[in-house]
């Protein structure tokens, strides 16, 4: 495993002593997939990130603050050791599939808690349920691991994270935000909102179960389970693209015609179809007015506004096709 990870991460073989690879690089590496990041363990995580000679960034608040290094196409992590003993640091993480580390001293892989036995057997299990009330948000962080790597929840971990599924509005907003967004963009929706009903998260967050397609985009999937886009935006701080996307879809899942479709965008069009159950007539996306303001005798102003306007849906529908059936159109 060491050898490994020092091939997909050169700057770890400058490391001092008593550091330790931890967490997502190990449990991608057994699961075949590639890692993103390393995860580093010190009892000095700012001395750790300076021995990489990059620029190192802060990351979280006071007492909980971690280092950032980036490495051309490498990320690095720093983060103190807890209790200075790697023992009692695995024994504070969130899933056995995370609390896995490698000594990069000794080549050892640290598995305390049967890491390896749920990676292998794709499961997600708790380390111990009081490590959910250190931060809420591993409640749907367990939702967000068992979708986006098509594991299972064990029952001990649900009813642990039922029993506290209310606390998730205590966290910060944005990493909630974050934890939902990779839930709904793993392409496995009806998997989504079974774990999140199964485990009280839906109901903490407002979120409404409802059938869909599995391969529903994060808007759409939104589009499907928030009544409220708006307030919902507003909550949890959408971003202003989110919240417009949302509210675009649920008006298409009422009204679809051609010219709907068109106003929209392609780009959101397209989210639309596993969305409702019938086939649309789509529209050409690339038409352009075939007259500008300056070519149709109108004065500046909103009559001028409607005729352009009433030009380009009847290009849209096909009733106009050339300039000079749009210059007899705006002549009628």
């Amino acid at each position: 495993m060491r050898t490994r990870l020092l091939e997909l991460f050169p700057a770890l073989r400058k490391l001092p002593s008593h550091c330790f690879v931890v967490g997502g690089a190990i449990r991608d590496l057994i699961m075949n997939r590639a890692p993103a990041d390393a995860d580093v363990a010190s009892r000095d995580p700012l001395a750790a990130a300076k021995i990489l000679g990059r620029k190192v960034i802060r990351l979280g608040r006071e007492h909980l603050a971690a280092y950032r290094v980036v490495d051309g196409p490498h990320v690095y992590d720093f983060a103190e050791l807890l209790d200075g003993d790697i023992d009692a640091d695995l024994a504070r993480r969130d899933f056995t599939v995370n609390a896995m580390a490698v000594d990069l001293d000794r080549d050892v892989l640290l598995d305390p808690h049967g890491g390896q036995r749920d990676a292998a057997a794709r499961v997600v299990r708790m380390v111990r349920a009081s490590n959910f009330d250190d931060d809420p948000l591993r409640t749907l962080k367990g939702v967000r691991m068992a979708v986006r790597y098509d594991m299972d929840l064990d029952d001990a971990t649900m009813e642990a994270i039922r029993t506290r599924a209310a606390k998730i509005v205590e966290v910060a907003t944005e990493r909630v935000t974050y934890e939902l967004s990779v839930i709904f963009s793993s392409g496995r929706f009806r998997k989504a909102m079974t774990l999140l009903d199964q485990t009280g998260l839906v109901g903490a967050l407002d979120l409404h179960v409802r059938d869909g397609a599995d391969e529903l985009s994060l808007a759409a999937s939104l589009a499907l389970i928030v009544d409220d886009p708006r307030a919902y935006a507003e909550r949890w701080r959408w971003s202003e693209s989110l919240r417009r996307d949302v509210l675009t879809l649920q008006q298409l899942m009422k009204h679809h015609d051609r010219i709907a479709l068109y106003d929209a965008g392609e780009s959101v069009a397209r989210q639309l179809p596993p969305l409702i159950d019938e086939p649309l007539d789509w529209p050409d996306f690339s038409i352009k007015p075939l007259l500008t303001g300056d070519e149709i005798a109108l004065p500046p102003g909103p009559a001028l506004g409607r005729v352009k306007r009433a030009l380009l849906e009847a290009q849209i529908r096909g009733e106009v096709t050339s300039r000079e059936e749009a210059e007899r159109f705006v002549k009628v």
